[in-house]
C-alpha cells in the first residue's frame, strides 16, 4: 500500500481515472447475494456488515453456524409452554407422531351422480380441528413461526405439547447443558439438509463435514474428543 501511494499516475491517464472513481463511489455498496445471511425464522437478509452483531437485524435471532464451515445453518429455536419440562419436552418429540398424522389423516372419496353427470370428490382432514392436550389444535410449527412480532429483545418461539408431538424427532436438535441451565431445542426448517452435533460440546455441523472429521481425525473437530471406529465409520449402505 505504501509504495502504491508513491507511484505517479501519467498525465493521460488521470481523467479517465478521476471520472471512473467518482462514478464508482456514486453507485451504492452492494454485498454479493452468495455471501449474504439468510434469517431462517423470518425470512430477512442479513447484510455482512451488521450492526446487530451476530443476530437477524430483525427478528433479532442469534445465527447459529456450523463449527467447520461456519455457514449459517438454517435452524429455528425454540422453547416448551409454561409448565412443560425440559425432559417432557424431550419425550414429546422423540414419541411417535399420531396415529392419524402417520396414515396421512382421515380422507374419503364420495361419489355423487346427477343424472348424466358423475363427479367423484376427495374429501381431506379439516384444518384446525382436533388437537388434545396442549391446546393448539391443528396449529403446526410453521403456524407459529409466522405469528411473532417484532420485539425491542430476542426470545425464542414458545411451542404446545400438541405441536411438539407432531414433530418428527429427526428434524429437532436439543441441545443438553448442565443444571441450572436450560435445554436448548433447534427445529432443522430445511429437512433434506442433514445436521448432526457432538455430544460433548454440543455444537452442530453438517452430517457430512462432521462424518470426514471423524473419518480423518477420529474426533470432534471442535472439542478433540474422541470416536470410536464403529461411530467415526458412514452408516451401511442398505
Amino acid at each position: 500500500f505504501d509504495k502504491l501511494q508513491q507511484m505517479v499516475i501519467p498525465l493521460r491517464m488521470q481523467e479517465d481515472v478521476d471520472s471512473n472513481s467518482i462514478t464508482i463511489r456514486s453507485k451504492p455498496f452492494q454485498d454479493k447475494e452468495e455471501c449474504l445471511w439468510l434469517c431462517t425464522k423470518c425470512s430477512t437478509v442479513n447484510p455482512l456488515l451488521n450492526s446487530m452483531g451476530n443476530q437477524c437485524i430483525n427478528c433479532q435471532q442469534p445465527f447459529v453456524h456450523s463449527f467447520y464451515a461456519f455457514e449459517t445453518l438454517p435452524l429455528v429455536e425454540f422453547i416448551p409452554e409454561g409448565g412443560i419440562s425440559d425432559q417432557e419436552a424431550e419425550s414429546l418429540i422423540n414419541s411417535d407422531p399420531p396415529a392419524k398424522q402417520r396414515a396421512g389423516g382421515d380422507t374419503t372419496w364420495k361419489e355423487s351422480d346427477r343424472g348424466d353427470v358423475q363427479t367423484m370428490t376427495f374429501e381431506g382432514p379439516t384444518v384446525g380441528t382436533g388437537g388434545g392436550g396442549g391446546g393448539g389444535g391443528g396449529e403446526t410449527f410453521e403456524d407459529r413461526l409466522q405469528q411473532w412480532d417484532t420485539v425491542s429483545s430476542y426470545s425464542p418461539i414458545e411451542i404446545s405439547a400438541n405441536i411438539m408431538r407432531q414433530m418428527h424427532k429427526s428434524e429437532v436438535l436439543i441441545l443438553k447443558w448442565p443444571s441450572p441451565l436450560r435445554y436448548q431445542f433447534y427445529k432443522n426448517c430445511m429437512p433434506e439438509i442433514i445436521l448432526k452435533m457432538c455430544d460433548n460440546c454440543n455444537r452442530i455441523f453438517y452430517a457430512d463435514d462432521l462424518e470426514l472429521q471423524y473419518l480423518k481425525l477420529k474426533a470432534c473437530p471442535f472439542c478433540r474428543k474422541k470416536v470410536d471406529a464403529e461411530e467415526a465409520s458412514p452408516p451401511a449402505e442398505q
